[in-house]
């Protein structure tokens, strides 16, 4: 006599029929994958840049089309350009998190040397910054030689190409090694220096400039402009570039002021502004140009002012910092 298989499965003595046990499987695996692809992603993009895939916040149900600031600004829920992220003073470049490079960013630069004052020097015409960035710099420059009588500062780099910062990595690794290299020279594709936001500052006898001495205005007004020094010591597990005082970088005045009250370098600060998401409470700003109200919106979806002035900046990972003046 042929016996049938038993396929009966048993659950706290409950019989389950075995075509509803396999439905059951489907169905968990089904939920299971829907919540793997939905997920927010846990690890770093597999480019190595660092950032996660920017999760759009689409003007939707999900947040009010208007709203009204702490400082009572009327905002509307605009949706930007998902490229845009990359954009603006505020982008964050370094060895993890590359510089996506705009079309044609050779167009919108200006040459130092047919653009400055005389209060200051430059190499030669190769040296390039965006027009915002040269206009602090000639009022920084013109403030020091103001102040101290000195015309002696010359800025020996601005923008760089990819070709170029691969030379001057490979040039430093040849010379002094490579383990040299990766503390003082960017990765090629990777370097703030592709920004057009960023000056390193020498003198007419050759050198770099120090933060001591006959420079030291220079590091301690800065922000005043909207400079800060970029690599300092202390920070060179978060920068992944050691103490470099002659590396200025521009993010305009409020965000330059706010750095250099916290103590933060550009890493920690980008990581602060998220305490003040555009639905919640927002950071307050007094410096020599004004009062500002700052917020963070994460994905694509920001609400900006009706009327009131601002400033929009990527920060070149995940969303957008707004800026108003409101005094």
């Amino acid at each position: 006599m042929t016996t049938k298989p038993n396929y009966r499965r048993k659950r706290h003595g409950i019989y389950i029929h075995p075509l509803i046990w396999c439905l059951l499987v489907l169905a968990a695996g089904g939920s299971l994958l829907a919540w793997h692809l939905h997920r927010a992603p846990e690890t770093p993009a597999p480019d190595g840049s660092g950032a996660a895939p920017i999760q759009s916040s689409a003007v939707s149900d999900e947040l009010p089309g208007h709203i009204v600031t702490p400082s009572g600004i009327a905002c509307t829920l605009t949706q930007l350009p998902e490229n845009s992220i990359y954009t603006g003073n505020l982008i964050l470049v370094n060895n993890w998190t590359k510089f996506h490079f705009p079309k044609n960013q050779e167009d919108s630069l200006d040459c130092i040397l047919d653009k400055r004052t005389d209060s200051y020097y430059v190499r030669d015409s190769s040296v390039y910054l965006l027009p915002e960035a040269l206009s602090a710099l000639n009022d920084m420059m013109d403030a020091f030689a103001a102040e101290s009588g000195k015309k002696s500062v010359q800025i020996v780099a601005g923008h760089r190409t990819v070709e170029y910062q691969q030379h001057l990595f490979d040039q430093s690794a040849k010379q002094n090694g490579l383990e040299h290299a990766q503390r003082y020279v960017a990765q090629p594709g990777y370097s703030e220096h592709h920004t057009g936001l960023t000056v390193d500052m020498g003198t007419m006898t050759g050198e770099f400039m120090d933060s001591a001495g006959d420079y030291r205005w220079i590091t301690e007004n800065c922000q005043n402009y909207g400079w800060i020094v970029r690599y300092e010591t202390g920070k060179e597990e978060l920068t992944g570039i050691w103490d470099e005082p002659w590396h200025f970088r521009y993010v305009g005045i409020p965000h330059a002021t706010e750095i250099v009250r916290m103590g933060y370098c550009l890493e920690e600060y980008i990581e602060y502004l998220k305490a003040f998401p555009q639905s919640g409470s927002h950071l307050m700003i007094d410096c020599v140009s004004g009062h500002y109200e700052v917020w963070y919106a994460q994905g694509t979806g920001v609400y900006l002012p009706d009327s009131t002035p601002c400033s929009i900046s990527g920060n070149n990972i995940d969303g957008f910092i707004v800026t108003c003046k409101t005094a």
